[in-house]
Formats: structure tokens, C-alpha cells, sequence
């Protein structure tokens, strides 16, 4: 029996605690800690409830106001956001569901590309140390999010609300900082971070909740009105964050709906309220107009450049602005890296600057590597990077069979699972299951089972 459909009062409710939960995690030194300690112990409760704890601790991790970026007192929250997710693993193991095939299908992938990751950590990464621990927590948190997304295959709309309700609480928080100069920490005040830590951090959550929220508008026809609202309401932040890798998203998920409406006839589509004919029409309308007026032209493309970096159509040496222009250098990096390493990779979660990364910010505690950050920009050529060609073997099929089960729904489920992994072409967190990287992989899982209810 399924449980019954969430109503405006659930939701005005769990919108509130969420806004009370990230509010109080944005005091300084005992918020963040705070917090995370209430959802380690509310997420040995039922599936639901841990699968809602981890996601809420991942979004509690990427918040800024609870203590200063850089600074030394991270690592007791670091260590907190750790045992949440273990936590989270533990009780999805303990708790027996029924295996669908969806489940049997990603847990065949899990299991294939763990083990290439393990042989790669101990006979091919440069740093070993680093890349076990980077192996333990990415295949641990994707194993969790698998088993806890096949146990709330019943309330899949109930979690993809959930999500939602997260980017509505953080748009609430983040929405009274705009006129203030403490949600714009970065680029001399052009690009706003809100309460999350990053622009391009909370550029990237809006996408992936604004993704959940049409999913979720979509599964409640009693909630859609004011679903779609807030969904809109969350992209609406991107302009603020000047985040480029959101609009890259939105973009790729609107040419995949296009394709799979075309491909599927026009038929199978969930929007009620508008033409699925008339948004690609809008969509082409807003590309014409960008190209041909010049005002348009001229906001976008400042957009782009975040106001202040030299145009590739302007610039004198064009192949040195290409390279020194944002994420070029790093781009340019990982292809020389991938040039040197092109079967094997590097190592899994590491480049050749990964250990002095690591030591220079003090990211370990009793040996642990907490933290040794990767920046290589677009997951194609990071994978490529970090595990070759033979573990790209691995990756890509497993995308593919969610893709699979997430297209069954209807071309928008197949556009909003295209929409949150297109983050990744800009945003490495694919491999990261902390932060935004983990809510990300459970809006993926929820819409991947979502769409294997359609058969």
C-alpha cells in the first residue's frame, strides 16, 4: 500500500525545519558541528529518514557561515560529515528491501567499477594512500544512495520533495544576503555564494534542486503549482552566481528533451500547463535573440566571461587567452596528463599536485586524507585522467543503464537526469560523495528509479 501523497502543509513544514537546520548550521563554530550531529542520530530511523539526514547532512557540509573558508577548524565537521555517511551505509545494510531489477542492474555496475577503482588505487595511482581512501568513500556513499533509493522506491516523490525543499530552504537563507556583502565572497563582489561556500557551489545545488522539483511537480499534481514556482525560483539564483557550469547544465538538459520528444513523437510528456512545443520554440526563440540583438549578446556574454575575463574574440593572442582564461590552464593539464597516462590513468581522485594540495591546507586527521581536492573540470577528460581507458569502460556503461531506467518516465525525466549530470562538465563532483556531489547522486539515483515505475 502506498503511503499517502504529501500535501502544501508537509511541505510548509519540512520547508521550515530544513530553513531552521541550515540556519542554525551557518553559526559560527557550533552550527555546522550542531547539526551534523542531530542528523548522525535522526538517521538511524526509518530509510526514508536516513536517505533525508544524508542528503540534508551533504547540503549542512557545503555551508560557508559556519566557519571561515581555509581555516583549521574544519576538521571535526569534515569528520562528522564521514561518520553521517557511514552511518547512513550502515543502516541501509541492516534494513531488508525488496531487490528490483533496477537495483540488481546498478549494483551489478557498482560492484564492476569498484573493483577496477581498488586495482587502480594499489597497482597504478601515484599516491596511493589518497586514492584507497578516495575508493572507500565514493564506492561506500554510491552503494548507500543505491540501496537506499531501491528501500524508498515507495516514497520516490516524497524524496525527490525532499530535495526540493532543501533548495527552497537555502533560497530563503541565501535570498536576504543579496543587498549584504556576506554571501558575495568571491570575484570583488560579481558572483554571489549565498550561504553555500562557493558560487559555482550554490550555482550547481539550484540545478540539481530546481531538477528535483519539476520531478516532483510531476509526481504530485496537487503540489505542481507551487513546485514549479520554486523550481523556477531556484534557477532564478544562477543568474547571481554567474555559475557557468548551471547554465551549461540547463542547456544540456534542454537539447536532451528536445531530442527525446522528437525521437518519442510528442508523446509520454508530463507538462500540463504549457506545450512541451512551445518551451522548444521558447528555447530557440531566446537563442535567436541572443544572437541577433546586440544588448542580449552583449549581458550574455558578460555573463560568460564573469564580467571581467578577456573575450577569445577580442583577444590579440587567441590560443594564450584559451590557456590562461578560466579553466583553461586546468583543462590544458589534464589533457598533458592524460597524453602521459592514457590506459590507466593517473590514479583514481589524484593529479600530480594532489599531496602538496592536501599538506598546504592540512587536510588529514590521524593519517586520514580528509580532503586532497582535484580540479580537473570536466568528467570526459578527468575520468580519462584519473583511471584511462579501461576504467572509462566501466563509467559509461553504468551511466548509460541509468539513463536507461531514468528515460522510461518521459522526455523530462530523461532532460532532468541529463540536467544534473551535465554539472559535471564543468563541476567535478561525480567522484566526490560529500557536498553538492552527493546530493547530486541522490536526485540521479531517485530519478533513475523513478523512472523504471513506468514500464
Amino acid at each position: 500500500m502506498r503511503p499517502p501523497a504529501p500535501n502544501i502543509d508537509t511541505m510548509f513544514r519540512e520547508t521550515g525545519a530544513l530553513t531552521l537546520l541550515f540556519g542554525f548550521a551557518c553559526l559560527p563554530v557550533v552550527g555546522q558541528v550542531g547539526a551534523l550531529a542531530i542528523l548522525i542520530v535522526m538517521a538511524f530511523g526509518r530509510s526514508d529518514v536516513t536517505l533525508k539526514c544524508l542528503a540534508a547532512g551533504a547540503t549542512v557540509a557545503t555551508i560557508s557561515l559556519s566557519h571561515e573558508q581555509g581555516g583549521g577548524g574544519s576538521f571535526l565537521p569534515s569528520g562528522l560529515r564521514f561518520v553521517l555517511l557511514f552511518a547512513a551505509f550502515a543502516r541501509s545494510l541492516v534494513v531488508e528491501g525488496q531487490p528490483t531489477r533496477i537495483y540488481g542492474t546498478l549494483f551489478k555496475y557498482w560492484g564492476l567499477l569498484t573493483g577496477i577503482l581498488i586495482i587502480n588505487s594499489f597497482f597504478v595511482s601515484a599516491f596511493p594512500g589518497i586514492s584507497i581512501f578516495k575508493t572507500i568513500s565514493f564506492s561506500v556513499g554510491l552503494l548507500c544512495v543505491i540501496r537506499l533509493g531501491m528501500l524508498t522506491t515507495s516514497k520516490n516523490g516524497e524524496m525527490l520533495l525532499f530535495i526540493s525543499e532543501m533548495g527552497t530552504a537555502v533560497f530563503f537563507l541565501s535570498v536576504p544576503l543579496l543587498p549584504l556583502e556576506v554571501g558575495w565572497a568571491q570575484t570583488r563582489g560579481l558572483a554571489f555564494n549565498g550561504i553555500l561556500q562557493h558560487p559555482q557551489t550554490l550555482g550547481v545545488f539550484m540545478v540539481v534542486t530546481a531538477a528535483a522539483s519539476f520531478a516532483a511537480a510531476f509526481k504530485f499534481p496537487n503540489l505542481q503549482r507551487i513546485l514549479l514556482v520554486c523550481g523556477f525560483a531556484q534557477l532564478s539564483m544562477i543568474y547571481f552566481t554567474r555559475a557557468r557550469t548551471a547554465l551549461a547544465a540547463i542547456v544540456i538538459g534542454v537539447i536532451v528533451f528536445i531530442i527525446e520528444f522528437v525521437a518519442r513523437g510528442g508523446r509520454g510528456s508530463r507538462i500540463r500547463f504549457v506545450s512541451p512545443a512551445a518551451l522548444v520554440l521558447a528555447f530557440l526563440g531566446i537563442a535567436i535573440a541572443t544572437i541577433l540583438v546586440p544588448s542580449i549578446r552583449d549581458g550574455f556574454a558578460e555573463f560568460v566571461r564573469k564580467g571581467d575575463e578577456q573575450s577569445l574574440a577580442t583577444a590579440e593572442d587567441r590560443e594564450e587567452a584559451l590557456r590562461t582564461g578560466s579553466r583553461g590552464k586546468q583543462i590544458f593539464d589534464v589533457l598533458g596528463l592524460i597524453e602521459e597516462h592514457p590506459v590507466v590513468g593517473y590514479g583514481f581522485g589524484v593529479n600530480p599536485d594532489s599531496e602538496r594540495m592536501m599538506n598546504s591546507i592540512g587536510a588529514q586527521l590521524w593519517g586520514i586524507p580528509l580532503s586532497a581536492p582535484v580540479e580537473q573540470g570536466f568528467l570526459p577528460i578527468a575520468t580519462l585522467a584519473q583511471i584511462g581507458i579501461v576504467g572509462s569502460l566501466f563509467v559509461w556503461p553504468f551511466l548509460f543503464s541509468m539513463y536507461r531506467f531514468a528515460r522510461r518516465g518521459s522526455a523530462e525525466d530523461a532532460a532532468l537526469f541529463a540536467a544534473v549530470l551535465g554539472v559535471n562538465f564543468g563541476q567535478m563532483i561525480f567522484y566526490s560523495l560529500s557536498g553538492e556531489g552527493l546530493v547530486m547522486w541522490v536526485t540521479l539515483v531517485l530519478i533513475t528509479f523513478r523512472g523504471g515505475e513506468f514500464r
